[in-house]
């Protein structure tokens, strides 16, 4: 939901990001909508991991309530299932 300016700077500050990232800010919410992440009450998406495969299959997803974080072992695993 952050502007794309800010994905940008988090990018960067991280030396940069081997894939594309989605920026959901306008029209604000459309793609959290698409995919069945947006909160009404909260006016943003939930935290959500997606992994979609080349043909544009999810293959993974998940979601995560504060303060919980998502498990970078488990979503490397599921990346390591696709070969």
């Amino acid at each position: 939901m952050d502007h794309p300016a800010s994905h940008r700077a988090w990018a960067t500050s991280l030396g940069g990001l081997p894939y594309p990232e989605l920026s959901d800010f306008h029209p604000k919410g459309q793609v959290s909508q698409a995919f069945d992440v947006w909160s009404e009450e909260r006016g943003t998406s939930v935290r959500s991991v997606f992994i979609i495969d080349k043909g544009g299959i999810i293959r993974y997803r998940q979601t995560y309530t504060a303060p919980h974080l998502p498990d970078v072992e488990e979503i490397l695993g599921e990346l390591d299932k696709l070969g």
